[in-house]
C-alpha cells in the first residue's frame, strides 16, 4: 500500500480524477498490494529478494551483484501512482471528447480540470443542489468550414459516469487570459470574456501550461481580427509561437533585402543599357561622318 504524505496527496488527486467507472477501477487498484501498470513490473516478493541475495552471496560474501540488485529493486509506488493518474486524466478527456463534442461534429483540442479559486455566491433561496462535481474547461473546433472555435465548461457530478455541458463561449468572446504569475509554475489562472469572468485553479501547473499553449496557438490560428490578451504568462507558454514568428520575421527580412538588391541591380543594368545605347549611337554617327569625309576627299 502507499505510505507517506506525497503518496496520500497523489491518491487523493487520482480519486478526484477518476469519477465514475474510472474511479471504481482506481479504488480497486489502490487496494492491491502492488500496482501493475503497462511498462511497470510489480515489486519482487521478499522471498525472491532473499533467494537472489543468497545466490550472489556465495561469490561475493553475501552481497548481491550490481545487476542482480537492479533486478530485485522494486519500483517506487509514487511513480506507479503518477502513471495511473496520467492514464486516468487521458481517459477522462477522451470520454469528454466522445460524449460531448463528437456528436456535434466538433473536435476537442484540449481540456483542463479546474476548481474555483473563490467560492461563487449562491442566492439565498437557492435549493436542490446536485452535490459535488468535477469541472473541466474544454477547447474545441468545428469540423465543418468555416472553422469555429469555442470554450466549453463541462461538469461531471458525483456518482455519475456521464458528462454535462454547461456554459459555452465562442473564442471571439475571450478578451483576456491571465496566468497570474510569470515567474513560477502556478496552477492559478483567470479567463475574462465579454460577459463573464472566472478565477480558476488547475489540477496541476503542468496541465495549465499545456492548455495555455494549445489555447494561444488556437487563437493565433483561428482569430484574425481581435485576439485575446495573454498577460502574466511564462515565456515557455508562447515560446513555440514566438520562435515561429521570429523565423517568419527573419524570412521576411531576407526576402525584403533580396528584393531590394534585385531592384538596385536592375537599376544599374538599366543605366548600363542606356550608356551602351548612347555609345552605339555615337559609334554609328562617327562611322557615318568618317564615311562622308572619306568620300569627299576621294572625289
Amino acid at each position: 500500500m502507499l505510505r507517506g504524505a506525497r503518496g496520500g496527496s497523489l491518491a487523493s488527486q487520482a480519486l478526484a480524477l477518476g469519477g465514475g467507472r474510472a474511479g471504481s477501477r482506481l479504488q480497486l487498484e489502490l487496494q492491491r498490494p502492488e500496482l501493475e501498470l503497462p511498462g511497470v513490473s510489480p515489486p519482487t516478493p521478499p522471498s525472491s529478494r532473499a533467494a537472489a541475495g543468497a545466490g550472489a552471496g556465495g561469490a561475493s560474501g553475501g552481497q548481491p551483484a550490481p545487476e542482480q540488485a537492479e533486478l530485485v529493486r522494486s519500483p517506487e509506488p509514487e511513480n506507479s501512482l503518477r502513471a495511473l493518474v496520467t492514464w486516468l486524466t487521458m481517459s477522462v478527456k477522451s470520454a469528454i471528447s466522445k460524449e460531448i463534442f463528437a456528436p456535434l461534429d466538433e473536435r476537442m483540442l484540449g481540456a483542463v480540470q479546474v476548481k474555483r479559486r473563490t467560492k461563487k455566491k449562491i442566492p439565498f433561496l437557492a435549493t436542490g443542489g446536485q452535490g459535488e462535481y468535477l469541472t473541466y474547461i474544454c477547447l474545441s473546433v468545428t469540423n465543418k468550414k468555416p472553422t469555429q472555435a469555442s470554450i466549453t465548461k463541462v461538469k461531471q457530478f458525483e456518482g455519475s459516469t456521464s458528462f454535462v455541458r454547461r456554459s459555452q463561449w465562442m473564442l471571439e468572446q475571450l478578451r483576456q487570459v491571465n496566468g497570474i504569475d510569470p515567474n513560477r509554475d502556478s496552477a492559478e489562472f483567470d479567463l475574462l470574456f465579454e460577459n463573464a469572468f472566472d478565477q480558476w485553479v488547475a489540477s496541476t501547473a503542468s496541465e495549465k501550461c499545456t492548455f495555455f499553449q494549445i489555447l494561444h496557438h488556437t487563437c493565433q490560428r483561428y482569430l484574425t481580427d481581435r485576439k485575446p490578451e495573454f498577460i502574466n504568462c511564462q515565456s515557455k507558454i508562447m515560446g513555440g509561437n514566438s520562435i515561429l514568428h521570429s523565423a517568419a520575421d527573419s524570412v521576411t527580412s531576407a526576402v525584403q533585402k533580396a528584393s531590394q538588391a534585385l531592384n538596385e541591380r536592375g537599376e544599374r543594368l538599366g543605366r548600363a543599357e542606356e550608356k551602351t545605347e548612347d555609345l552605339k549611337n555615337s559609334a554609328q554617327q562617327f562611322a557615318e561622318t568618317a564615311h562622308k569625309l572619306a568620300m569627299k576627299h576621294k572625289c
